[in-house]
């Protein structure tokens, strides 16, 4: 028999719990299998205390981004969000500080369509900053024994786009977190125990 009163209790409990979403992406030309994939399906049954996790698989693709992300953030009604990439040519994590409102038109996506324009937002500025102390998270990866730093360069691919296009919401907490291709020294299940700590620092 369900208590009124403990009813009531578990709704001011979710009420005040923070929400997180979580994003990785699917392949794209030059990358068959992407390791976010993975990692953010292994960290959506990873439940956290004291907040709620949402998890996307994104599509690597220019068409209709805009609305895309913009549907998410509206269907979620996030606290944070934390996106994931891969960079293929990194070897270490790369905790993002900003995004450029510039978009290649050479590389095609995952439908092999190219963008027409390289500007994002023709009324947007050049640069919009991440919403997260990026040298915490740093600290906070590398405290889980991987090779992390901060950087300054989201590319001017899907990844930077999305974070531009993220970046323009009044998510109060927004970032991006580069992840290259796991290897021996930095597998992948040591990359989802860095992020998961990451992700509670968020939730706090």
């Amino acid at each position: 028999m369900k208590v009124k009163g403990d009813e009531n209790a578990a709704r001011l409990y979710h009420a005040h719990m923070k929400r997180l979403l979580l994003t990785g992406f699917g392949p794209f030309p030059g990358a068959p299998e992407n390791p976010t994939t993975p990692i953010v399906q292994s960290l959506a049954a990873r439940p956290l205390d004291g907040a709620e996790l949402v998890t996307r698989i994104l599509p690597v693709t220019w068409h209709e981004a805009e609305a895309r992300i913009a549907a998410l953030i509206e269907e979620v009604q996030p606290d944070a969000i934390l996106h994931l990439g891969l960079a293929t040519k990194r070897n270490t994590i790369g905790v993002e500080t900003r995004a450029r409102n510039e978009c290649t038109r050479l590389h095609p996506d995952a439908e092999n369509m190219r963008r027409a324009s390289g500007t994002i937002d023709p009324q947007g500025p050049g640069l919009r900053h991440a919403r997260v102390d990026a040298a915490r998270l740093v600290d906070v990866l590398r405290g889980s024994g991987l090779e992390a730093e901060i950087s300054d360069d989201a590319g001017d691919y899907i990844c930077n786009h999305t974070l531009y296009l993220s970046l323009g919401s009044s998510v109060p907490s927004v970032g991006f977190i580069h992840l290259p291709y796991p290897d021996e020294q930095m597998t992948l299940a040591a990359m989802q125990t860095g992020l998961e700590k990451v992700l509670r620092v968020m939730s706090a």
